[in-house]
C-alpha cells in the first residue's frame, strides 16, 4: 500500500509540474533574444535605481533564470535557494556567510511591493511560482521615466513636426501617456504587445501627431482597421 501511495504522489507531482508549465506558456507569449538588450537597458535605467542592493541582486537572479534563460517570465524558486546561492551577507567573513531567511523574505516582499515580481502560484517541492515583470509593466518605473523626462530640456520643434508613429522614442511616449493600456478594451499591455492606432485613419488624412494616436492591443487594432473610431466602437 505504501509503495502505491508513493507512486501516486510521484504521478501527481509530475502532473502538477506539467499543468504549471502549460499555464505559464498559455499566459505569456515570452520574449525573443532580440528584445533582451533593450529590456536589460531599461532595467538598469528605470528599475535598478529604485531597488536596494539586496533587492537588485535578487531581481537579477530571477531575471537570469526566467526571461534571460528561456524567454518565459515565470520560474519557481525557494527562499532556501536564495539564502544559499544568491545573496551573501556583508556582516560575516565566514565561508558560508548566508543572510537570514527573514532577510530573504523581506527582499521578496520589497520586490513584490514595487511590482517587480508577482507570486503566481502556491509553493511545492521546487519552490514558489513567481512572475518576473519588466519596467514597461511596473508602474513605479513608468513614473520614474516620466519624472526623468520632465527634467530633460524639451527639443525646439513644433508639435506638428514630431512623428509619434515611426520614431521609437516617440512611440514610447504615446504608450506611457496611455499607461500601456489599450484605449479600446483596457487590456494591460507592454512595449512588446502594444501597437499604435490612428484615431483619424491615414486614408482620411490622419497624421502621426500625438493627438491622433492611441495605444491599442493587436486584436483591437486589427479589428478596427481603417475605420473611424466611432464606427468601430459602435460595433463592440
Amino acid at each position: 500500500m505504501n509503495k502505491r501511495l508513493e507512486q501516486m504522489r510521484g504521478l501527481l507531482a509530475e502532473l502538477e509540474k506539467e499543468l504549471d508549465a502549460c499555464a505559464e506558456r498559455a499566459s505569456d507569449p515570452g520574449f525573443s533574444a532580440m528584445e533582451l538588450p533593450i529590456v536589460i537597458q531599461e532595467i538598469v535605467d528605470d528599475l535598478q535605481p529604485l531597488l536596494t542592493p539586496y533587492a537588485a541582486v535578487l531581481y537579477w537572479y530571477l531575471f537570469r533564470h526566467s526571461i534571460a534563460k528561456n524567454g518565459s517570465p515565470h520560474l519557481r524558486v525557494s527562499t532556501r535557494d536564495v539564502q544559499t546561492g544568491v545573496v551573501r551577507s556583508s556582516h560575516s567573513s565566514a565561508a558560508e556567510n548566508t543572510i537570514s531567511l527573514q532577510k530573504v523574505r523581506e527582499t521578496f516582499r520589497a520586490l513584490q511591493d514595487i511590482g517587480a515580481v508577482r507570486k503566481d502560484g502556491e509553493p511545492n517541492l521546487e519552490g514558489t511560482l513567481y512572475r518576473v515583470l519588466i519596467p514597461d509593466e511596473i508602474e513605479a518605473c513608468r513614473r520614474f521615466r516620466a519624472e526623468r523626462a520632465a527634467r530633460e530640456p524639451a527639443p525646439e520643434v513644433t508639435e506638428a513636426e514630431i512623428d509619434y508613429y515611426n520614431v521609437r522614442e516617440n512611440r514610447l511616449k504615446v504608450y506611457e501617456r496611455d499607461g500601456y493600456r489599450c484605449r479600446y478594451c483596457e487590456k494591460q499591455l507592454t512595449r512588446f504587445t502594444a501597437t499604435l492606432d490612428h484615431v483619424t485613419p491615414v486614408s482620411a488624412d490622419g497624421d502621426n501627431s500625438l493627438g491622433n494616436l492611441v495605444t491599442a492591443c493587436l486584436t483591437c487594432n486589427s479589428q478596427k482597421t481603417g475605420r473611424p473610431v466611432g464606427d468601430f466602437l459602435a460595433e463592440r
